[in-house]
């Protein structure tokens, strides 16, 4: 799990040149940009003064000039701006401005800017926002040509798209600047790491990440926030609750929502409305503190865990499980010990494939065939799912396999004895950062007459994985279901099942 990210807005640096830039662009944006939507619609685009100290002059008035004589112009210091917001905050007006107003403000010979939407829909939407503010201003549409897919400058030849989400068709952009819109949809870092990679040589290139929170407290938007709070050429702005408020207090409803389109009874309304989760993630655009109801276990209880000493000792009898797939889902190890009446864990986790989309199961092979020679653990893995791996460890190794089948007569009790020992805290997650991820993932699906097991909502890579609980189930259902034996140290590293 990434580190907890709170909410609020960088320090701010700016230079006088860099406010006298930032006054410039708010002016061509005040002049030239028009609003698009219901009653605002034809009005200037006029920044309130949350936008302007928290968005605007941290992207516009930090940076220094550069150069001599006709070559001296203005550098910034931040090339990616982050502006987390609520739902309803205007995210959509203001990337579609904030472009416009780039875009002609530092005119770029064939240059490049895009919009990256979550879908093909939202791509549509924000299109035609761009399309509107243009012909809303005769001057802009003096010197822009709206084709299908693209707008384009008729004098530099630089061209605007609003594309949908699509890692693939990033390669080959170099994006003078780039925003990605409501980027707690990514799946992973893959699209961000395209379109950042390509910026590495452009003067003052610039990606702008707008946003509302994710769903978890995990993936892609989750993991970058601390990343990027701490790098010198990021500003993160976030317009959010913090983990130790109230959702209910209205002091908080006032400070998330400084728009002046907003009001308490707005947000009131919404309150009751809306579930707990959905009014705390959309509203007050905080990530969740806890997931959804039918989660199998809570994050309070997870992290509770996460705190408590691992004394896994592999020079102890433990039992070593093995879950996943070749591609798409994560392919995990877990190992599970009861120490002093603490069930301890190990982890081996493959979270990404290689390039081929495949795991590289010739070396995953070689690793359980190590642990299992050395500590002369038995190894536990379901026939049915990994039937060539089962096959190749007890032929090319050696390795006694014992056969834990994902049926529901096993698997159900399996997890129950996982959910019972985090509920009772007495499961010491301490160094196992992907096992503690996959549970927080685990939701129930019930299977009568034998209780609920492990379930996510679908499967395949990008998705909420749950491997490594899986295998820390069948782990913990050995350990309950095979007979006591000696500890390795007092066989003589002979261990007989």
């Amino acid at each position: 799990m990434a580190a907890d990210f709170a909410p609020g807005v960088d320090k701010v640096r700016c230079s006088k040149s860099g406010i006298f830039m930032a006054d410039a662009y708010e002016a061509f944006l005040t002049t030239h940009v028009r609003h698009t939507d219901n009653e605002f619609f034809g009005a200037p685009f006029r920044l309130e003064p949350w936008q302007r100290d928290m968005f605007w002059r941290p992207l516009f008035a930090q940076g220094r000039m550069v150069g001599k004589g006709d070559l001296k112009r203005f550098k910034r210091s931040k090339s990616i701006v982050v502006f987390g917001e609520p739902r309803d905050g205007g995210k959509s007006d203001l990337a579609c401005g904030t472009l416009l107003t780039i875009v002609n403000m530092e005119p770029t010979h064939a240059g490049e800017y895009g919009i990256i939407a979550a879908n093909k829909t939202q791509a549509g939407k924000a299109f035609g926002k761009l399309k509107s503010m243009i012909r809303q201003d005769p001057e802009l549409r003096a010197l822009w040509e709206i084709r299908k897919d693209a707008i384009v400058n008729r004098e530099t030849g630089a061209q605007m798209m609003v594309m949908p989400y699509s890692e693939e068709a990033m390669q080959s952009w170099h994006f003078n600047v780039c925003i990605l819109d409501e980027a707690h949809v990514y799946r992973d870092r893959s699209l961000y790491e395209a379109v950042t990679s390509g910026q590495g040589q452009i003067f003052n290139a610039l990606t702008i990440i707008i946003t509302t929170a994710a769903k978890a407290r995990s993936g892609f938007l989750w993991d970058v926030l601390p990343e990027l709070r701490d790098d010198p050429h990021a500003h993160v702005a976030w317009l959010g609750a913090r983990d130790d408020e109230d959702i209910d207090d209205e002091a908080v409803w006032r400070r998330v929502h400084p728009m002046s389109w907003h009001s308490v009874e707005n947000v009131r309304k919404e309150r009751r409305n809306k579930s707990r989760a959905s009014f705390e993630r959309y509203i007050l655009n905080r990530f969740p503190l806890e997931k959804s109801a039918d989660r199998s276990m809570k994050m309070s209880d997870i992290r509770a865990c996460q705190r408590l000493g691992n004394g896994f000792d592999p020079s102890r009898r433990f039992c070593l499980a093995v879950d996943g797939a070749t591609s798409g889902d994560a392919f995990a190890i877990v190992a599970h010990q009861l120490n002093d009446g603490v069930d301890c864990w190990a982890e081996w986790v493959f979270d990404e494939p290689g390039e081929s989309g495949y795991y590289p199961l010739g070396q995953i092979e070689q690793l359980i065939a190590e642990l299992c020679q050395r500590y002369k653990c038995p190894v536990g893995i379901d026939p049915a799912r990994l039937l060539l791996m089962a096959q190749h460890l007890q032929d090319d190794y050696g390795v006694e396999i014992y056969e834990v089948p994902q049926s529901n007569k096993v698997m159900c009790p399996a997890c129950a004895l996982v959910v019972q020992t985090v509920r009772s805290h007495t499961c010491a997650l301490e160094g196992c950062p992907k096992l503690a991820d996959h549970l927080s993932n685990c939701r129930d699906l019930e299977r009568e007459p034998f209780g609920s097991r492990f379930t996510c909502e679908r499967h395949g890579r990008g998705t909420e994985r749950i491997d490594a609980a899986v295998a820390a189930a069948m782990a913990r259902w050995m350990t309950a279901t095979m007979p006591e034996s000696l500890s390795f140290a007092e066989t003589g590293g002979v261990w007989r099942v």
